[in-house]
């Protein structure tokens, strides 16, 4: 078995049946970055070896509790201890390699791809009083109908991600052509009441901004945050919603559009 250690923020194992290896590959990253990779695996040993604990690999094996895998992983395990491989903690010695193709484009031309794809716009707001924030994403998408869940990305560095993790929930507000003031709001404006001028923005029972004629909002707690590369993924299981008859926005090549039905 080996664990991946991506550059995108995913952890995952490979071969998780496969008993007669263990070690851990990663891809080029910021020292950092990889540093807080392998203290959620483990704890480093030195340059190219690292201390995995058991309970860890059981986890991401995905097949923890099926008799034939456990028979298997302790196997594993005890080859490992009489070979002097395994601590007092129980954490299991593994060589570290770093990966050395990692073929990407260039962003230039992730960038030109993605502005290709038409995507809906929406506000994403948070907080109460002096302490609103937003931002506008074109990345909203259906994640689950049971239980019902949307999600999301937010840049690392963004203005309101900290007050969408500290308020632990948002209202997703769907844009039509009306709302071109409510994008520039939250497009120009500092986070707080200036970026809520515009629009009409009202408070809900649990104390939420939400823009009442919005295609639709999506009043969510969040339940998961991810961090993939330069963003985080914040999923939102959905406590409520409305909806009102309106035309949409898309974002497409870097600018809104409206759009038109062909006859």
């Amino acid at each position: 078995m080996q664990i991946y250690l991506s550059n995108a923020g995913a952890i995952t194992l490979r071969h998780p049946t496969d008993f007669r290896r263990l070690d851990v590959l990663a891809d080029p990253q910021p020292r950092e970055r990889l540093e807080l990779a392998i203290a959620r695996v483990g704890r480093r040993e030195d340059e190219r070896h690292l201390r995995l604990a058991p309970s860890v690999l059981r986890f991401l094996s995905q097949h923890a509790g099926d008799p034939h895998w456990e028979a298997g992983f302790s196997a594993m395990v005890d080859y490992a201890a009489r070979h002097g491989w395994v601590d007092e903690r129980g954490d299991i010695r593994a060589h570290m390699v770093i990966n050395e193709r990692d073929p990407v484009v260039s962003v230039d031309d992730f960038k030109a791809a993605m502005r290709a794809l038409p995507a809906g716009i929406s506000a994403v707001s948070t907080g109460d009083g002096d302490e609103v924030a937003g931002l506008i994403v074109s990345s909203l998408t259906s994640i689950s109908a049971e239980p019902p869940m949307v999600g999301f990305f937010v840049q690392q560095t963004a203005s309101a991600r900290n007050a969408l993790l500290r308020n632990g929930r948002f209202v997703a507000n769907v844009l039509g052509e009306d709302h071109g003031e409510v994008i520039q709001a939250f497009l120009r404006q500092p986070q707080g009441s200036a970026r809520f001028a515009h629009g009409g923005w009202v408070m809900t029972d649990q104390g939420l901004p939400v823009l009442s004629d919005a295609l639709a909002s999506i009043e969510c707690d969040i339940v998961c945050t991810e961090a993939l590369g330069t963003h985080d993924l914040i999923v939102g299981k959905i406590r409520k919603t409305a909806c009102r008859p309106a035309q949409p926005l898309v974002n497409f090549n870097a600018a809104t559009h409206r759009l038109s039905l062909l006859q």
